[in-house]
């Protein structure tokens, strides 16, 4: 499991929060972490979680998603997408050797790779909306008293 720790800043219906916290350990090893959505400071994010426990405004939650969503959803952004470049390219190889045309074949592998590679994007984001959003969405396991929040910031800050 992968937990970090943020304040609910918006609510977007009954069970969908926006929770705005700190880079954790785990956005260090990330490929994506200069493009996530963070704060001005480059330090902070804001993340769209379910919320089943209904945690309010203002509240410090933990909010958790388990390492399989967080690898199938890393697979389906990067390793697909480049499987549909390599198979577009092969492809486009294939028919311009195929066809007795005066175009050079790697001139098809460009266009079919490329063209491949955007389809992917677009089944993509076709395709997640036919997925409930709880089934990838992070979500917020807990609402933190306010004390323990207290003495987890001050032994952050080095106090």
């Amino acid at each position: 499991m992968i937990e970090e720790v943020g304040n609910v800043v918006e609510l977007k219906g009954k069970h969908l929060a926006v929770v705005h916290g700190e880079k954790g350990s785990f956005c260090k090893h990330c490929a994506s972490m200069e493009n996530c959505r963070i704060g001005d400071d480059n330090r902070s994010m804001l993340v769209e979680a379910h919320n089943p426990i209904g945690a309010s405004v203002g509240d410090r939650v933990k909010i958790i998603t388990s390492s399989r969503s967080f690898l199938q959803s890393s697979f389906i952004l990067y390793i697909v997408p480049l499987l549909a470049l390599v198979l577009g390219a092969i492809l486009g190889n294939l028919i311009g050797q195929r066809l007795d045309t005066p175009l050079d074949p790697d001139l098809f592998s460009a266009i079919f790779g490329t063209t491949f590679l955007v389809g992917s994007f677009f089944v993509i984001r076709v395709g997640s909306r036919a997925i409930p959003r709880e089934n990838y969405l992070p979500r917020i396991a807990e609402i933190l008293p306010e004390e323990e929040v207290f003495v987890k910031d001050l032994k952050k800050n080095g106090h």
